[in-house]
């Protein structure tokens, strides 16, 4: 794999080098827009109105706007002598238990060591097995820095880069109530017992994306695909639905 980052990882002196990796794939399917008439895809050109014309991508440079049209020009090498420590530095601030509130949670990366420091990275990661704890750090990459923990992962660390507190979005006007009897709460009990079991990831599959596959294949030899059926219709009663969910698993 190619790294998308290198720096060290810092855990009070000691300095780790180590490189950053993506730890997932994306296998979104992409699709173009098209112009109906003649079904040629639709592109986005990058065009500057003052000098009325096409501009190629070495030409343009980042801005931030402080007024109506003007702005402050920021190169790459800019961006490069911001003075933060996080721009080539994971520096653990505390260790904790876990991250126990889910929305901070947001992508996945890979760290692992460069070979200078091997030993010290391995020491670092069964030190945190053995306590059972993950490191606080901030991590600057995509041109913005970022809170992030690192936990121990099969040999490797698990870097995931964690929302601010403060893009928490409010939610309390989202909280519903209603009035429930003893009998529902116990028939939906009964039902989250019996769906309860031991899965393996590894067997969801993006059914999605293999439908869309299936759709693009069809159209290309002419082929016509069934739609899904309709759902069948739900009994307004919620004690004959958790009754008729719970039969119905209890039966397999």
């Amino acid at each position: 794999m190619r790294s998308m980052w290198k720096g060290s990882l810092g855990w009070g002196m000691v300095a780790i080098p180590v490189k950053l990796y993506g730890a997932t794939d994306d296998k979104k399917i992409s699709m173009h827009q098209l112009h109906t008439e003649c079904h040629s895809r639709i592109k986005m050109p990058r065009y500057c109105s003052q000098c009325d014309r096409q501009v190629e991508t070495s030409e343009i440079v980042k801005g931030y706007e402080i007024s109506k049209d003007k702005y402050v020009e920021v190169t790459e090498s800019d961006l490069d002598t911001l003075p933060l420590n996080s721009l080539k530095s994971i520096q653990i601030d505390a260790f904790v238990e876990k991250v126990g509130d889910l929305r901070y949670y947001k992508d996945c990366y890979f760290l692992s060591p460069e070979e200078v420091g091997v030993k010290a990275f391995v020491l670092f990661v069964k030190a945190m097995e053995d306590a059972g704890v993950v490191g606080i750090s901030k991590i600057s990459i995509r041109e913005r820095e970022q809170l992030c923990c690192v936990r121990p992962f099969e040999g490797i660390l698990l870097l995931q880069t964690l929302h601010w507190t403060d893009e928490f979005r409010d939610y309390g006007e989202l909280i519903p109530f209603a009035t429930i009897t003893d009998a529902e709460l116990e028939m939906a009990g009964k039902l989250v017992g019996a769906m309860t079991k031991e899965v393996s990831l590894e067997n969801y599959k993006d059914s999605y994306r293999e439908a869309l596959i299936e759709l693009i294949n069809a159209k290309l030899e002419g082929r016509t695909i069934e739609a899904a059926p309709a759902p069948p219709k739900q009994d307004a009663d919620l004690a004959k639905q958790l009754l008729a969910s719970l039969n119905a698993i209890t039966a397999k």
